[in-house]
């Protein structure tokens, strides 16, 4: 539509305009606490969490998936108070409990009114220092979470992506199994496992409690000393995986999935850490790649030949290597066809410089979403939380979208040359094997491993 009430063409985007993140304050508690906090007074509402070095690689093989029982039960039973009184509790407060286990780290948090903060803390403190662990529950949750492994097993996506990591790394990497254990492994768990794993690895010295929002830095270490400051003992960060891929040569494997009309596929490798010094020149690089809707996989796979729905491209951020792989679902009979042209744009990146339209917008993409991800002082605390993990310096994000305005198309040249690795690629497709084996094999690209998915993932 043109004229008067329309539009011949979309409006030019506009500068993007100025934003500052909060400054960062920090300070340690005699016990090695650390107390994090970025305060803003906009509204009289704040986010506080417990970040500890309790996540998926502090476990031992055997007992794979009890950090992620440990932090799911922290609710059930803590301080005195049932599984009821702690849910009576946090919704007379008002606030909303949240406890997740990555592989670096376990964080356990809230976000309430100003008003609620000291009887918040003192709930937090209550599920991060005292939990009872019940047998009962103990139970109840490990068969909620066998469920949940049965459940991937027939999930085409889940799939996908857990045999992905399977052949992407080498079996003695943790990261080769889900963050929260195997069948195996989660049958084999009991209150025993939890209590030690608890006992052992949430502690004061090593943990970091953040604080975003409406609080500052000597009121949150001052009640951080109430509920904490007699908590004692040592969490150190885990042993250090030695991370190294599954093969250098290349993979291609389908989990058989007899009758399917669709395939899950992941194409990549092992990838950086989250502290690799081209980490943003990775991120435009990606975002070029398959990290926004105007990416070339996308560009490519759903616009002009209309395979899939959606590509996308992404890099898992650890304080170890994790992964790169591109992602999508397309019909049985475009299977091969969609593998050959996510390769292609993989070799596409190393071979010449990106367009200067390419990197303005990928440029002008991360720089203007950077501040609607911090928003909230949920938000504001999730990269509080990404700064104690992986060892960013306080001023990080000071200037977090100049950086990324300053990429140029050498250094984004420069990360696909030495971080994309197509010739190595692990291919994994979750789909009817004797449909998609041929055309898969007519690539060259090696020999085609069928798989059974329940005997790959155990």
């Amino acid at each position: 539509m043109s004229g008067a009430n329309g539009r011949a063409q979309a409006p030019v985007p506009g500068p993007v305009r100025p934003f500052h993140f909060p400054a960062v304050e920090r300070t340690t508690l005699a016990n090695g606490l650390e107390v994090v906090v970025a305060e803003t007074r906009r509204f009289p509402v704040l986010t506080v969490e417990l970040i500890g070095n309790a996540g998926g690689t502090a476990e031992v093989p055997e007992s794979a998936g009890v950090a992620t029982l440990t932090s799911n039960l922290l609710e059930s039973g803590a301080g005195g108070r049932t599984a009821e009184q702690i849910a009576e509790t946090a919704d007379g407060l008002g606030i909303t409990l949240e406890s997740t286990t990555g592989w670096d780290v376990t964080q356990c948090g809230f976000t309430a009114l100003r008003a609620r903060l000291d009887e918040g803390l003192e709930l937090l403190a209550d599920l991060v220092r005292r939990p009872t662990f019940p047998e009962a529950e103990v139970e109840r949750l490990r068969e909620e979470r066998l469920g949940t492994l049965a459940h991937r097993r027939v999930d085409p996506a889940a799939l996908a992506t857990e045999i992905f990591s399977r052949y992407a790394y080498a079996a003695s990497v943790p990261f080769s199994r889900p963050v929260g254990g195997t069948t195996s492994s989660v049958s084999a768990l009991g209150r025993e496992q939890v209590t030690a794993f608890h006992a052992a690895r949430y502690a004061p010295a090593g943990s970091a409690l953040v604080g975003a929002g409406d609080v500052g830095l000597d009121e949150l270490a001052a009640l951080a000393e109430r509920f904490f400051g007699d908590w004692s003992g040592e969490s150190l960060p885990a042993a250090v995986p030695v991370v190294t891929a599954r093969s250098e040569q290349p993979a291609v494997v389908v989990a058989h999935r007899p009758g399917a009309v669709q395939s899950e596929i992941r194409v990549g490798h092992v990838g950086v850490e989250r502290g690799a010094p081209d980490y943003l020149h990775i991120l435009v690089m990606n975002t070029i790649l398959g990290g926004s809707f105007s990416s070339r996989l996308n560009m490519n796979l759903r616009e002009r030949r209309g395979y899939t729905y959606g590509v996308n491209s992404l890099w898992t951020a650890r304080r170890q290597r994790g992964v790169f792989y591109a992602s999508t679902a397309v019909q049985t009979e475009v299977t091969a066809h969609a593998v050959e042209e996510i390769l292609r744009e993989i070799r596409g990146m190393r071979e010449a410089e990106v367009t200067a339209d390419e990197l303005r917008d990928a440029r002008d993409y991360l720089a203007g979403v950077f501040p609607l991800t911090v928003e909230t002082t949920a938000g504001v605390a999730a990269r509080l939380a990404g700064m104690v993990t992986y060892g960013l310096p306080s001023d990080y994000y000071r200037g977090h979208r100049e950086r990324i305005l300053s990429v140029s198309a050498g250094e984004v040249l420069e990360a696909a040359r030495r971080r994309l690795h197509p010739e190595r690629a692990v291919i994994v497709v979750a789909g009817d094997a004797d449909q998609v084996r041929a055309p898969l094999e007519a690539l060259g690209l090696g020999p085609v491993e069928v798989v059974d998915p329940a005997e790959a993932l155990d």
